[in-house]
């Protein structure tokens, strides 16, 4: 019989899969040392397949008794059993993934394949937690991000990936934006501007500069584009952050009009103590003219204005100042 012809041939023994065969009734006829490794049995596969599945390492999802009626139902109904993933806790806290397999090898027998898929499952959970990462770093935050290819002659093609808020913020759906280029989400003066600038990733990793985007709707908005060139496969990609700079706009034009408002004031300092000095010396220049009992009066408020006057002119001095320190650091 075939079954006999396999165990006997030295493969049997130094395959790496777990094989064991058993009778139609669930009785094991033999098992190669892979599979006694694989479970980590300390003694030899004999018996039949409810004691020897009943003795797996406990399943940390505690599916023993769903793997027991489903190998029950397999075996009554003649049916194949295909990479049927099996998770193993074994005694020392170690997590261990087995795919079983199950093909009829005659009227009498069955052959069972028991596969170690640990460092698979493992790379897919590690896959996994990279994806959410990604997701999270892609989709999160405040910033529109977008990904496009670009041609050897450095022309952005239509976009391959959108997160949320870029598509919330220039209107448009995933499947929208998909057909649009960078060249179609500027304003049309500023197309070549955008185009000169891309062109420059065909010999610069990572690009920052300033434009502006035009939503669904036609309206427009200020941003700061931070780019950076990434390989896709056997291509150049931009990846493109662009961060909503409206704010920083209106708050530009605030001070704008702040310092121009402080600068209108100081000349106003300087102009308003020559226009009081002016009548100031008619006033005592009048005062000879009037009785003697009222021009030490005259005088006595005339040195109180001009003590006035004087700190108008320090206030003057320390004005100009501050308006040296904003011209420097904030314009």
């Amino acid at each position: 019989m075939y079954f006999y012809t396999m165990q006997a041939h030295p493969y049997f023994h130094q395959l790496d899969d777990g094989i064991m065969i058993t009778t139609r009734d669930g009785m094991i006829t033999s098992a190669n040392p892979a599979l006694q490794r694989l479970i980590r049995g300390d003694r030899e596969v004999t018996g039949d397949l409810v004691s020897f599945f009943s003795s797996f390492p406990g399943s940390s999802t505690g599916d023993e008794a769903d793997l027991l009626a489903e190998i029950a139902g397999t075996v009554q109904e003649g049916r194949s059993l295909l990479n049927r993933e099996i998770h193993l806790l074994h005694p020392d806290g170690e997590e261990e993934w087995v795919e079983l397999s199950m093909k009829r090898m005659s009227d009498d027998h069955l052959i069972w394949i028991f596969r170690g898929i640990t460092r698979w499952k493992r790379a897919e959970a590690v896959l996994r937690e990279r994806e959410e990462k990604y997701r999270l770093l892609f989709h999160g935050g405040n910033d529109a991000i977008v990904v496009y290819r670009l041609t050897p002659e450095g022309h952005p093609e239509e976009f391959i990936e959108a997160n949320e808020i870029a598509c919330r913020r220039l209107g448009y759906s995933r499947h929208e934006l998909g057909r649009l280029s960078p060249a179609d989400i500027v304003p049309p003066e500023r197309v070549g501007e955008v185009l000169g600038i891309v062109k420059q990733f065909l010999i610069r990793d990572h690009l920052r500069f300033e434009t502006e985007h035009v939503r669904s709707n036609g309206s427009r908005f200020p941003v700061e584009i931070n780019a950076h060139r990434i390989p896709l496969g056997d291509q150049v990609a931009i990846l493109s952050i662009s961060r909503d700079i409206s704010e920083r706009r209106r708050n530009e034009e605030i001070q704008k009009k702040a310092f121009s408002q402080i600068e209108e004031n100081i000349e106003h300092f300087a102009i308003l103590g020559d226009h009081i000095r002016n009548p100031l010396g008619a006033i005592i220049g009048y005062a000879g003219f009037c009785d003697p009992v009222y021009l030490g009066k005259i005088h006595d408020q005339a040195d109180l204005i001009r003590g006035y006057l004087d700190q108008l002119d320090q206030g003057w001095i320390e004005s100009e100042k501050v308006r040296e320190f904003i011209r420097r650091h904030y314009r």
